[in-house]
């Protein structure tokens, strides 16, 4: 009779500790997936904060830790930002290479290949809206034809801080997200008479093209306080 008291006792110890071991696991379980919900709760705010920069990037807005006072708030008549002297300094060659041309602030650059490069540049008082519109179309535009194309495209300048939009392959234009005025750098290259196929009068154009990016970059480069 104790005998058999003492198996009941045994078998019902086992039952209990056959319980406890399975609430135990179901506990550290339970205990592991709130962890892991609340890492994933943690995890959302950096998700939430890539997205929106990523939306600030296609937005089109530049981080803006530098002022160009000096280069953009000016008379529109005022171009004294660019002189024979800054033009070679820009593009690396000899001043002799550069001379002033007829009008107002425009220079000719005779290339290594005699080529002969007319930049001109103005200053126009656009108004920051219209400056952000046209930053706009720049990227709908590099969408539409592609980044390289040479009807539309834009870079952004070397500082980081400034687009420079190239329209219909004859000019790039300096625009700043909080300038009032647009500089343009027209450019335009002088074709020998003996020059017929399209490569020797497009290879010219396209150089003309990057010494206006690069001159657009010394500018803001030498401007930036």
């Amino acid at each position: 009779m104790a005998i058999k008291q003492a198996i009941k006792i045994l078998t019902i110890m086992k039952t209990l500790l056959t319980i406890f071991f399975y609430l135990l696991l179901f506990a550290c379980n339970n205990a592991e997936e709130k962890k892991s919900a609340a890492s994933g709760t943690e995890d959302t705010p950096t998700s939430s904060s890539a997205k929106t920069t990523e939306a600030a990037s296609k937005d089109g807005k530049l981080s803006q830790n530098s002022t160009y006072k000096a280069l953009f708030e000016r008379d529109s008549k005022n171009c004294d930002f660019i002189t024979a002297e800054s033009m070679a300094k820009a593009l690396g060659v000899s001043e002799n290479s550069i001379t002033e041309a007829n009008g107002t602030c425009a220079y000719n650059f005779s290339d290594a290949y005699d080529n002969v490069i007319n930049f001109r540049f103005t200053v126009t008082p656009w108004g920051n809206k219209q400056i952000l519109k046209e930053i706009k179309s720049a990227m709908e535009n590099a969408e539409t034809f592609g980044k390289d194309s040479k009807l539309s495209q834009y870079r952004i300048s070397e500082t980081g801080d400034t687009y420079l939009s190239m329209h219909q392959n004859r000019m790039v234009r300096i625009l700043n997200e909080k300038a009032n005025n647009v500089i343009t750098i027209l450019y335009k290259v002088e074709t020998r008479a003996e020059e017929n196929s399209i490569e020797q009068v497009n290879s010219p154009k396209d150089s003309a093209r990057e010494h206006s990016y690069t001159i657009a970059n010394y500018l803001l480069n030498t401007h930036k306080k």
